[in-house]
């Protein structure tokens, strides 16, 4: 696996120090696994610092084709397909820091992996409709604001932020899970949940994306679920629905949203 990464690095590098000459590359790896523990990454410039820390690392690479080619600025192209490229870690620690305004985010665990891809682009864009089926999963994230953060919020702002994190001035997510798939038709799919102390968010959406791949998807159906809310929670939608003409409804002891059209003409239900 090491060694496929530094072939991967060397490709890299040799396309961008030869970006004139004539330039073809192709790979492909059958099945590569690799673990790192105890990793660190530090970066500042001016104002601006983050350090990620990680206890474990761990990543899997299968059937993977990856192929580039170009013969002068106007004729490239990058194809790469594959079965799956995976990637979970536990015991995450990030610090972002510009100024006096950051953050702190800790991670219990974190999986993203990438299924069953198809992609070619050339000079034009993509050459035919990608295809790819994608996961995430997150657990026990704690995200912790400084004081400049918090006291440069609004009214509103501190409102809602004080229901989220029920007074505590820490956001904590306990679950962030979702999938989400492209067909060669262009149909897309996606399903997901929120899960907070506050509350659960569900997430079902289908769109459609043109083969030109340049206009705006259009929303076939969108719908948030909201329930096992608390009762502050509770309190502060109905009055965004009273007062803010927020297009939400009641749905048993929770609240939904569905709309159709595109973000920028969205019909609500």
């Amino acid at each position: 696996m090491k060694k496929s990464l530094n072939t991967f690095l060397f490709i890299i590098f040799i396309s961008f120090a030869f970006p004139q000459s004539n330039f073809s590359v192709k790979m492909e790896m059958g099945n590569g696994t690799s673990s790192v523990s105890d990793y660190f990454l530090e970066i500042e410039e001016r104002g601006f610092s983050a350090d990620i820390r990680v206890d474990r690392l761990k990543s899997t690479v299968r059937n993977l084709k990856f192929e580039i080619e170009t013969d002068n600025y106007y004729d490239e192209y990058f194809q790469t397909l594959g079965s799956i490229v995976s990637a979970s870690a536990s015991g995450i620690q990030i610090k972002i820091k510009e100024g006096r305004e950051g953050i702190l985010l800790d991670i219990g665990k974190f999986s993203i992996a990438l299924n069953n891809w198809d992609l070619f682009i050339d000079n034009n864009g993509p050459k035919n409709m990608p295809v790819f089926s994608w996961k995430l999963d997150l657990q026990s994230a704690v995200i912790t604001p400084t004081t400049e953060m918090t006291r440069n919020l609004g009214e509103e702002e501190w409102k809602i932020f004080n229901y989220i994190t029920g007074g505590t001035n820490l956001i904590t997510v306990n679950k962030i899970s979702g999938d989400i798939s492209m067909k060669q038709n262009g149909k897309i799919s996606a399903k997901g949940s929120v899960m907070l102390p506050v509350g659960k968010v569900a997430v079902n959406l289908l769109a459609t994306l043109d083969r030109d791949l340049k206009s705006e998807p259009y929303i076939n159906s969108l719908k948030l679920d909201l329930t096992n809310l608390s009762p502050e929670v509770k309190a502060f939608l109905n009055d965004l629905i009273l007062n803010e003409d927020v297009p939400l409804r009641k749905k048993g002891n929770g609240f939904s949203l569905q709309m159709t059209g595109s973000l920028n003409n969205p019909r609500f239900r």
